[in-house]
């Protein structure tokens, strides 16, 4: 049975359609994860910031000290 090409059209739209339809749920959980896992990649980059900032303050303090103990 050969299809008219309207017919073929109209089946590529209802494809489209149900592929989209099944593929959005999946797309919308990836992109939530994504924003989780991005969320707590910038915490730990604002934490080794800090982390850095503590060890820069504590080195300066120790350069401080060494000074005035010559």
């Amino acid at each position: 049975m050969a299809f008219t090409e309207d017919e073929v059209t109209a089946l590529q739209l209802l494809l489209r359609e149900e592929l989209q339809a099944e593929i959005r749920p999946l797309r919308d959980e990836m992109n939530k994860r994504f924003d989780e896992v991005a969320t707590q990649v910038d915490g730990l980059y604002r934490r080794d910031e800090k982390r850095e900032q503590e060890y820069l303050s504590i080195r300066e303090q120790m350069r401080r000290l060494e000074a005035e103990s010559n």
